[in-house]
């Protein structure tokens, strides 16, 4: 739908925002996010960190989770409070 579509370029604005004011010269995009971590990532875009988001975590040794079990903790907890 149209308000999809705005939603998918407004997130996409985000990003290449954030980009541009965070990350290290020639530095690409997955970069940046690897070096910052998701959570600081997702924060900075503005996306609440849901655990959802990831089925099962990469093993990949180049993907930095950090805080992101923290994260899902608060997750659960604002939903407890939801109900």
């Amino acid at each position: 739908t149209e308000e999809d579509w705005e939603s998918l370029v407004e997130l996409a604005e985000e990003i290449i925002d954030f980009w541009a004011e965070n990350a290290l010269e020639h530095e690409r995009c997955g970069e940046m996010i690897e070096r910052i971590g998701l959570v600081n990532f997702l924060e900075g875009i503005d996306v609440e960190v849901d655990p959802n988001m990831v089925n099962h975590p990469r093993e990949c040794s180049y993907v930095r989770m950090d805080g992101w079990d923290d994260e899902a903790i608060k997750w659960f907890d604002r939903q407890a409070e939801a109900s």
